[in-house]
């Protein structure tokens, strides 16, 4: 077979993935805007805090489903080449049992924790479960530069979930767990076709040889993707650990605020998980070629010194009018706390570069290092500052912001001392 026809049909090209998956996250965006304000004019705050209290909490206990495959299909998929369609049905095949699993033990928890409503609990384990094993079928579209269907995926699940609750919009708790959980069932039968009719067919011989993952065994492949297990769970708990604290050690009113100013702050955390996510494939194809991957992380870190201050500005002046607009009830409240989100916001995007580097590396327990770091840090400033601050809010806030300095400050210190190095030759500088 000639090189030219065993070269997937499409690559992996960064700037292309990133606006997919970006535009995916601002279309959510609007959807998940969209289900905030119905929730918060429906429900009383302690219910609606309540209600994102056990989302957040599932979301965190699920991630032990995701067992670092999906990172592990996203860096070495395109490698796999047609072996990758029989990789995926076997991660899935580990995944789901544990997800059911997970799930049931879960909604119990959760209601011991923050009180609810068990049925309703279960509905969102559920949902946060499928939401995971999607993924692994989402990186293996991302793998070999169909970020596009990805998008598509995710915004069919936000969409349904958004267009049940507008038309459940005077309904009660079950009613909207049943929408949460509904999103995630229709967007899994989507990827399910997509993957069976797009992608399956068109898979083609590995143009280089197959990655080492492929013939691992089930023991060997989660010890594999143990160290991207613990990044991912980082990656879910730090956006949440401030939430939970704040339901441990204040009232359902005060996470009820704390998620607005957060919904914010995520408008612009998405897409720099879309970065993350393109990145570490972009890095991940010259993963071995140590000037080729230097050059590209060069790129990608002007690129973010370019655009931050940007976000920012545009975010310190869109943020208090759409609250004011969307969510006139928490207005007077909830600025201060959103502006300190919003440097939290300004010091991950700057990591980006060095944290998806450092991921692609020889050692990824030291990605995986940083991230439990700044948790470590926001779980300690919030254990102390909750409970002592007349403002529990705004003192999670801060948490945040500290905990997103030290991960950015830590990232450039690992990639200028030669934590990402390929080879240990020399430091990424």
């Amino acid at each position: 077979m000639a090189d030219e026809e065993r070269i997937p049909k499409r690559k992996v090209v960064p700037q292309r993935d990133t606006l997919w998956l970006s535009g995916a996250d601002g279309i959510n965006l609007i959807f998940g805007i969209i289900i905030h304000v119905i929730l918060t004019r429906a429900l009383l705050s302690d219910d609606y805090g309540t209600f994102v209290l056990l989302l957040d909490f599932f979301h965190v206990c699920v991630i032990l489903v995701d067992l670092g495959l999906p990172t592990l299909i996203a860096r070495d998929g395109a490698r796999l080449g047609s072996n990758l369609g029989s990789f995926t049905s076997r991660v899935i095949s580990i995944q789901f049992p544990l997800m059911l699993m997970i799930g049931l033990v879960g909604a119990y928890a959760g209601v011991m924790m923050f009180g609810g409503w068990l049925v309703p609990a279960l509905f969102l384990a559920i949902a946060a479960g499928l939401q995971v094993i999607t993924y692994s079928l989402r990186a293996g579209m991302r793998s070999l530069g169909e970020a596009r269907w990805e998008a598509i995926v995710r915004v069919a699940d936000r969409g349904v979930v958004a267009l049940l609750m507008v038309c459940w919009a005077n309904g009660t708790v079950e009613q909207f767990a049943q929408a949460t959980l509904l999103g995630p069932i229709i967007a899994l039968g989507i990827t399910g076709l997509i993957w069976l009719r797009k992608i399956n067919p068109n898979l083609q011989e590995p143009a280089q040889p197959i990655a080492e993952i492929n013939g691992m065994g089930m023991q060997e492949l989660v010890r594999t993707g143990l160290p991207f297990l613990f990044a991912s769970a980082a990656l879910v708990i730090n956006v949440r650990i401030e939430k939970l604290l704040l339901g441990l050690f204040a009232s359902p009113e005060d996470v009820a605020v704390f998620q607005i100013a957060w919904l914010g702050f995520i408008a612009g955390y998405g897409p720099i998980l879309s970065l993350r996510a393109v990145l570490l494939s972009w890095f991940g194809e010259v993963r071995d070629d140590f000037d080729k991957l230097s050059h590209r992380y060069r790129q990608s870190s002007i690129a973010c010194v370019i655009l931050c201050p940007i976000g920012i500005g545009i975010g310190m002046i869109i943020g208090p009018i759409a609250f004011e607009a969307l969510f006139p009830d928490y207005a007077n409240v909830v600025n201060k706390p959103f502006f300190a989100l919003l440097f939290a916001w300004l010091f991950h995007a700057m990591a980006s570069p060095s944290l998806a580097l450092i991921q692609v590396g020889e050692k990824p327990w030291n990605y995986t290092r940083i991230l439990w770091a700044g948790i470590s840090l926001s779980a300690a400033a919030g254990l102390y500052l909750i409970p002592t601050q007349p403002n529990p809010v705004m003192a999670a806030a801060v948490a945040a912001c500290l905990a997103s300095f030290f991960v950015f400050a830590l990232s450039f210190y690992g990639v200028r001392t030669g934590w990402a190095t390929p080879f240990n030759v020399k430091p990424m500088v």
